[in-house]
């Protein structure tokens, strides 16, 4: 069963815009033929002009010349009309029109387009001004889709390689199947798995959707807490490993597994980046709004090209990259997701290369946060 096709909506506004204009004549010409007489009999009356033959004269000589008055009044109203609404409906309808089409472009997913309309209403410019931010928001999601399916390939790549060599060694007989040998398979595996929790916690990052359970917390506990799950390795590694609090630290309103989350990647992130004899330092301490939770290294630094980058995902800098760092690249990423969530901040910086860094995460207090 087809469908009409429905007018579009320049038409129906003029169609609209031209019965109200006939209605009005319509009644305006009534109004003048059926009332105008009545009324001009009654003043004539009035004025003592009792002849039948001169009223009638004088009646007709006004019906006349009032009806083309009237009849040229109409005329020039509806050309004038017409005119004016045409232009204004053509002010209204053709920049809905270009962006329907552009928002139809964008529901099939193409967000290289664009759309430029002249400026007509307020209502329009802003429909145009979100559109336009629209599009731009699809398109970074789109490349950062895109860069992400490379990245993890890349990722993917070494671990996988890595186990597919050993258990074909192991199977030549060219490697044993030793406890270094399952020890190094373990790794990448473990390393596959940090990469798949990492790819789910930053998908749930993107979506807004990372649960957040907010309690009031010591900040001091979360900070232990994540002192003593890093300290083996720290120790192992042989980079020293440092716990401060600076005065009276308030309650915070936050999930501690998250803000725990944030400051195992804060520490894993540190002790990647500092060489053995360095020193790492977590420093907890009260500030305007809030408790700043830092993590202080004086291990290779970040480069001022790099700091605008740190937070993205699957960044990793040149130094990660050349080492085999095997990090996801999503840590720093997952980390900032989570500070958001609790309406805090988490900001990075560096002197330059080879100068250490800061990472300060920042969380309202429990009073803050709960205005």
């Amino acid at each position: 069963m087809s469908t009409r096709p429905k007018p579009r909506l320049i038409t129906q506004l003029l169609v609209g815009q031209m019965i109200l204009i006939v209605v009005a004549g319509v009644t305006l010409v009534g109004t003048a033929l059926f009332v105008a007489p009545s009324v001009f009999n009654k003043h004539m009356q009035e004025a003592g002009i009792d002849t039948s033959a001169a009223r009638k004269h004088i009646t007709e000589a006004f019906a006349g010349s009032f009806s083309l008055a009237l009849v040229i009044a109409m005329l020039t109203s509806l050309i004038v009309a017409t005119v004016m609404a045409w232009y204004l409906m053509r002010r209204i309808a053709e920049p809905i029109e270009s962006l329907a089409i552009f928002a139809e472009s964008l529901a099939s997913g193409d967000s290289t387009g664009n759309v430029t309309v002249a400026s007509s209403t307020p209502e329009i410019d802003r429909l145009s001004v979100a559109l336009t931010g629209m599009s731009s928001e699809l398109s970074k999601i789109q490349n950062d889709q895109a860069r992400m399916l490379r990245d993890l390939a890349h990722e993917l790549r070494t671990p996988i390689a890595t186990i597919g060599a050993l258990v074909d060694g192991i199977e030549d007989g060219v490697v044993k199947g030793d406890a270094h040998s399952w020890n190094t398979v373990r790794d990448q595996l473990q390393r596959l798995n940090r990469l798949s929790r990492d790819v789910r916690d930053v998908s749930h990052s993107y979506d807004q959707t990372l649960s957040n359970l907010k309690i009031p917390v010591e900040p001091n506990e979360i900070g232990l807490s994540a002192i003593a799950a890093w300290a083996t390795r720290f120790e192992k590694k042989g980079v020293f490993l440092e716990f401060k609090t600076r005065g009276e630290i308030p309650l915070i309103s936050a999930d501690p597994l998250r803000i725990g989350q944030v400051l195992s990647n804060l520490l894993e992130n540190a002790l990647r980046h500092t060489p053995k004899e360095g020193k790492a330092q977590l420093i907890i301490e009260s500030v305007a709004g809030g408790v700043s939770f830092s993590v202080r290294d004086n291990g290779e630094g970040i480069s001022a090209n790099q700091l605008s980058h740190i937070f993205d995902r699957l960044y990793r800098g040149d130094n990660a990259r050349h080492s085999g760092d095997s990090g996801s690249g999503l840590g720093l990423t997952i980390a900032r997701s989570i500070a958001e969530s609790h309406s805090g901040t988490l900001m990075a910086t560096s002197k330059g290369r080879g100068r250490g860094s800061t990472f300060t995460l920042i969380i309202p207090t429990l009073h803050e946060e709960s205005i």
